[in-house]
């Protein structure tokens, strides 16, 4: 399946799929440093790292929590 027609069937239903992709970038910038989430989905790190802005990320959280697993 084309991603456009996905998008077109996710639209029929009702999905804002650009406010869905935003609010998934915006959680994954929240709990991953910004190296990682540049890496995972092949961002540049400039652009990682204002998602992690943006989202209010604290990478010291993320090393402390990861330490704890």
């Amino acid at each position: 399946m084309a991603s456009s027609q996905l998008s077109r069937q996710m639209i029929a239903l009702g999905i804002r799929v650009k406010a869905a992709r935003n609010a998934a970038l915006m959680t994954l910038a929240a709990e991953l440093p910004a190296v990682v989430f540049s890496r995972l989905l092949g961002l540049h790190i400039d652009g990682a790292t204002r998602w992690s802005q943006m989202a209010g990320a604290h990478q010291n959280a993320y090393a402390a929590d990861f330490n704890r697993r």
